[in-house]
């Protein structure tokens, strides 16, 4: 059982530069935890913070109710998995799942069982024999995973663990990750800078940017509800699609983007602009591709409507995208798999009201 608290957690390094900045959280037993973003923002730095492979430079950090910041990490009753998987090439997959029981001087029986326990539940168990260099990476990964497994730990950390394995491998690997959380009960933290892994695997999701936490949030809803432009822009493939427009107010209120592209708004979000003194600025508008469809000939007045040149077409198999461009904005919409629409063509999208996401355009805070 372990539940770890971060508070105010820092990283600066002697240069100055600071890695990681007041990040705070509670994470609870057993939750998949996956710390997302782009190369640099701090979340495999905040991971070997945890492992007490980092020293902490302010801040503290609890493993259960225990202070773990001057706590070696062989002591802090955790199992690490690299990206590199880190196996010993001379010892068979055996021996490397072994060797770290071994050194706890733990009983040659009890070692045996623990192992072989966890190659079964890897399915790996043909390959106890074998050394690192005849197997598969995916094998490797298997091994690296079972080698973390066998120490029964409180806490398993992982840092980019599929990232060397191939588009088909990665999407099976995550699966069986996924399967063997909850086999094991455990809590996991898991580092990524792939956001579909974190989508599809997180019970909660920690979206960084510049070692500062920008959104702690349950997969969906951070999708749904992201709280700023990053987040909107960084969650969801292909991702969403941003336009600047001015708020006007005639009979009611709209976003004019240009002469050819205004956008109507439900009466509560219209609201919203107008209370919050929006009307006359300019805002960021902010479109999932999924919610820019292929216009019939006699939608609702619940949707805006408009004209734009086919720059390229990609049939995708279940869907096409088109990609178009509003005022020097490129702009991925998605239409049926059957659509006429082509390359060159002037095609009608339609975007319903409800589904835009409006943000300052100072701040880059959501609005709505």
């Amino acid at each position: 059982m372990a539940n770890l608290s971060l508070k105010s957690i820092k990283k600066v390094y002697a240069n100055g530069f600071e890695a990681v900045k007041d990040f705070t959280m509670e994470i609870e037993d057993k939750e998949f935890i996956v710390l997302v973003g782009p190369s640099g923002c701090g979340k495999t730095t905040t991971l070997r913070m945890i492992a007490g492979l980092e020293e902490i430079t302010s801040g503290e950090l609890y493993i259960g109710d225990n202070l773990v910041n001057d706590v070696a990490p062989k002591n802090r009753d955790i199992a690490m998995v690299f990206q590199n998987y880190a196996l010993y090439p001379h010892m068979t997959v055996y021996d490397n799942m072994a060797f770290g029981l071994k050194l706890k001087k733990i009983p040659k029986d009890e070692i045996d069982k623990k192992v072989k326990n966890a190659a079964k539940i890897l399915e790996i168990d043909n390959l106890l024999n074998r050394k690192p260099k005849v197997l598969s990476g995916g094998q490797r990964q298997r091994v690296a995973l079972g080698r973390a497994i066998v120490r029964n730990p409180k806490v398993f950390l992982m840092d980019e663990p599929l990232s060397n394995l191939d588009a088909k491998l990665r999407v099976q690997m995550r699966t069986e990750i996924a399967k063997l959380h909850k086999r094991l009960n455990t809590t996991f933290i898991y580092v990524t800078h792939d956001q579909t892994e974190a989508m599809t695997m997180g019970s909660r999701i920690v979206i960084m940017k510049d070692g500062v936490i920008q959104q702690i949030d349950k997969p969906q809803n951070a999708y749904d509800n992201p709280v700023n432009v990053f987040v909107a822009g960084f969650i969801g493939s292909p991702q969403m699609n941003f336009l600047e427009g001015k708020v006007e107010k005639n009979n009611d209120i709209r976003i004019k983007v240009s002469e050819k592209v205004i956008l109507s708004l439900p009466e509560e979000k219209q609201n919203i602009l107008n209370e919050n003194g929006y009307v006359g600025k300019d805002v960021i508008i902010g479109i999932r591709p999924s919610h820019i469809k292929e216009a019939k000939e006699n939608c609702d007045n619940s949707y805006s409507v408009f004209e734009s040149t086919v720059e390229v077409k990609e049939l995708m198999g279940a869907e096409t995208y088109i990609y178009t461009t509003i005022n020097d904005r490129q702009i991925i919409a998605k239409f049926k798999a059957n659509t006429e629409v082509d390359f060159g063509d002037t095609a009608k999208f339609m975007v319903k009201g409800s589904k835009l996401h409006i943000f300052d355009k100072e701040t880059e805070l959501t609005i709505f």
